[in-house]
């Protein structure tokens, strides 16, 4: 072996295994950040194998160390204090005189923002990607974005199909109204309001993916051998994805490029938007998404992770199914801390991404102030919980229908009702002593009952705290 080659192995062995001596990090730890307080959060990075690193914080004494380990990774946790502001870690490796300090960082409270297409969909009009094409009022939300006590990161888009990888690039930046403008509409609206309403410093990352199914977002280890996900390895391989620039919806392939390399950043919680690449198989989403909220939880090393989700808003063709599905996760507790947020009347029947985000943003903080952080406020809308048939008429009961009412002047839309025979009629409708009552000429003897189980429909129904019933059937 020459000289000039084994320079050259022995310079990629240095990079490959990080022996230039310094301590790095990752994108997600870095100047703004924000950090869950009143907690233990974890802080990770890279260094020389058997490298101690020391972190110093500016609003305790205490130094910790680590070591890190044969292949130069390191972790450690270290204690928050209450919400507090310009703030900075230093971070300090033993082996050289190389130090980061990551400084202007708040401690208060942080959310991750994940999903598809309508959690990613930006403020503005993206001048490129022509399917953002900017929401309702967006000059005058964005004007109202001057909040240095907000931060907001974006995990750029990724993705991967061969392997998880360790970091993702994105920066943590101050929020501003330029900031928010190229920034996920429902993500900002959510730490805007979370932020006024807890008078706390607010952090958000964004980590979202247009036209990705829930396979995309869930770790191959725990669907390699499940039947369930037989045909999306088939449908979806690299082989079939790569002609059509359909790789992200390679199964484990956000997980992999987006989700991993922020695994284990101390969040408060998660909102997320996502279904809709999923209606066509409709009838797996339960079993898709509690494995991959369980597999979440497992790996994020939190005593609780919540997760808060949106259920798919209403458009065209897209199947009713799926609403049916999410709802039928959190209505039957497959799941521990989770809630579930309807954007069943807010639907654009010609647009898959309705512009109106400011609703659905509200009723995720909703759900936020009071499971999280005990406000007493509404989060749920009405939930059918008693079917009564009193002669040819259907009494239904709800559970968090106080001053329950129907929107409009004509009765309840989309409202079916049926006998044995299972043939379906619109229904009549009226609220009676604070149920609703729902009856069809056509049906004598009714037996079942259904609400905005279309593909397409606009929920009617709602509680005085102006939050829309969820649909049901029975």
């Amino acid at each position: 072996m020459n000289k000039r080659v084994f320079c050259a192995l022995v310079l990629l062995m240095a990079v490959t295994l990080g022996l230039d001596g310094k301590v790095r990090l990752p994108a997600i730890i870095s100047d703004n950040m924000v950090l869950q307080q009143s907690t233990d959060v974890k802080l990770w990075g890279w260094a020389d194998a058997g490298e101690c690193v020391s972190i110093s914080t500016s609003w305790g004494d205490d130094v910790v160390s680590v070591t890190a380990d044969a292949d130069g990774k390191w972790s450690v946790y270290v204690k928050t204090p209450g919400c507090m502001t310009g703030q900075s870690v230093v971070f300090s490796g033993s082996n050289s005189q190389d130090k980061i300090t990551v400084e202007n960082i708040l401690i208060g409270e942080v959310w991750l923002a994940s999903g598809q297409s309508n959690m990613e969909f930006e403020m503005k009009p993206h001048p490129v990607d022509k399917w953002m094409t900017g929401m309702y009022e967006w000059e005058k939300e964005s004007a109202d974005a001057d909040y240095p006590g907000i931060h907001l990161f974006k995990v750029k888009e990724a993705w991967d199909y061969v392997a998880p990888r360790e970091d993702c690039e994105g920066e943590w930046v101050v929020c501003s109204p330029e900031v928010a403008q190229t920034y996920s509409a429902i993500a900002f609206l959510f730490a805007r309001e979370l932020h006024k309403s807890l008078k706390r410093p607010v952090g958000v990352i964004l980590c979202a993916f247009g036209g990705t199914h829930a396979e995309s977002w869930t770790r191959d280890e725990i669907m390699r051998d499940d039947p369930v996900y037989k045909r999306v390895y088939e449908g979806y391989s690299p082989e079939k994805t790569t002609p059509k620039g359909y790789q992200h919806k390679v199964p484990a392939a956000i997980w992999n490029a987006m989700v991993n390399p922020i695994l284990g950043y101390t969040i408060k919680g998660n909102i997320w938007y996502q279904a809709e690449s999923n209606a066509w198989r409709s009838e797996d989403y339960q079993h898709i998404f509690v494995k991959m909220v369980n597999d979440w939880r497992a790996l994020w090393g939190q005593e609780r992770l919540p997760f808060y989700y949106m259920q798919v808003a209403p458009f065209g063709d897209l199947s009713g199914k799926v609403r049916l599905e999410q709802a039928e996760v959190w209505e039957k507790g497959k799941l521990e801390d989770i809630g579930m947020a309807t954007a069943i009347d807010v639907g654009d029947s010609l647009d898959i991404h309705p512009k109106n985000k400011v609703v659905p943003a509200h009723r995720f903080v909703l759900w936020a102030l009071a499971k999280e952080y005990g406000y007493n406020v509404e989060c749920e809308g009405p939930l059918l919980n008693d079917v009564k048939v009193k002669g040819d008429k259907m009494v239904l009961g709800f559970k968090n229908a106080k001053g329950l009412y129907i929107k409009g002047d004509s009765g309840v839309r989309y409202l079916h009702i049926a006998g044995a025979d299972g043939v379906y009629y619109p229904a009549q409708s009226k609220i009676e002593k604070g149920k609703l009552v729902a009856w069809s000429p056509s049906v004598p003897r009714p037996v079942h009952i259904k609400y905005c189980t279309e593909d397409y429909c606009c929920g009617t129904i709602y509680n005085e705290a102006g939050l829309p019933a969820y649909p049901f059937e029975y």
